[in-house]
């Protein structure tokens, strides 16, 4: 009886360190909001009302863990799928993969962290914390002037190796994607991407900069075969109100008739009442050397109200505009209005 009280005591202790060094845990956020969509050309308008999913956040999940491998090392993986929730499908479009956001595995320690798989850029981890309005595609300036059809490839890459460490106030990122990896396309390093980015955070101060480069398919549109994109963000907490600013360049190859974009974007976040007024404008030039094209540029700007219920849970409002003019030719101009709820887990 006594041997079988210790076996089971041992068999209980065995199993409690084995969990002490696993940890899976499952997490994501959820957010949907009602609002209204209007689009105009001079030839047509197009106005949506509806309840869509990711006004604020793009709605995602995940399943994460780490296992202590001794030493100071561990393994680390991760899964995680982008939801829209105002239909039940994965993905953020149809066709996007169940787990598009990140799918990795690899081992941290004192070094950092190194792993292979699917990653989110360090380019769009830039774009995104340093904008009051964070990731939204729907409400974001910052988001606006580079991943809704100026930036190329996605926010997150495929076949590809990251590192991640820190040193000191600087945390360093790197990102290299085999992209399409050995094919019949004339480009053999065609969907080749390479990125990383430098943060700096100090107190009140933070600063990042980050880059990106992306060998193109044969077939894209314009004939680019390359894309060039830089960075520069800062913010500064004044307690009353956190400041955002954003420089960014991007350079696409077309053989005879390159073309450039230039933006920038000022925002802030300021406590007010219950909760944060925010507030953001950007801008973007596009040129190129073809004599036969006018400029085009872009002005947006976007307003909104975030309340939370408490560090989970948040209620916001927001509106948007943007305006597109080739020369002096308004070419579109948009509009979104909405109000949401967001809930992370």
């Amino acid at each position: 009886m006594k041997k079988t009280a210790l076996a089971a005591a041992l068999a209980a202790l065995t199993l409690g360190s084995a969990q002490a060094q696993t940890a899976v845990k499952l997490y994501g956020l959820v957010d949907a909001f009602a609002g209204n969509v209007r689009t105009s050309t001079p030839t047509s308008t197009v106005s949506t009302t509806r309840i869509d999913s990711g006004g604020m956040t793009t709605s995602y999940w995940g399943v994460g863990g780490t296992e202590d491998l001794g030493g100071g090392l561990k393994a680390v993986f991760a899964y995680e799928g982008f939801i829209r929730n105002d239909t039940g499908d994965l993905g953020r479009f149809n066709g996007d993969p169940a787990f598009a956001r990140s799918t990795y595995v690899g081992l941290a320690g004192g070094f950092g962290q190194v792993s292979l798989g699917r990653h989110t850029t360090p380019y769009f981890i830039s774009t995104i914390v340093y904008t009051p309005f964070g990731d939204s595609f729907v409400f974001s300036p910052a988001v606006m002037h580079s991943y809704r059809g100026y930036l190329l490839n996605d926010s997150g890459w495929s076949n590809s190796i990251s590192y991640g460490g820190s040193f000191g106030p600087v945390r360093a990122n790197l990102l290299y994607s085999l992209g399409l990896e050995r094919t019949s396309d004339p480009n053999r390093t065609a969907g080749r991407s390479l990125g990383g980015s430098l943060n700096f955070g100090q107190g009140p101060l933070g600063l990042n900069l980050a880059y990106q480069e992306v060998d193109v398919a044969s077939g894209t549109p314009e004939a680019i075969t390359k894309q060039k994109a830089f960075l520069l963000s800062g913010s500064y907490d004044l307690a009353v109100a956190k400041l955002f600013l954003q420089y960014q360049e991007l350079k696409d190859d077309r053989g005879s008739f390159n073309k450039k974009d230039k933006s920038f974007q000022v925002g802030a976040s300021a406590p007010v009442g219950p909760g944060s007024v925010l507030a953001s404008y950007g801008h973007v030039k596009t040129t190129d050397n073809d004599g036969t094209t006018a400029d085009a540029k872009r002005d947006s700007w976007a307003l909104g109200y975030d309340y939370y219920l408490s560090k989970r849970t948040d209620l916001y409002a927001a509106w948007f505009e943007t305006k597109l003019k080739s020369g002096s030719t308004t070419a579109s101009k948009s509009r979104a209005v909405g109000l949401g709820i967001r809930h992370r887990f």
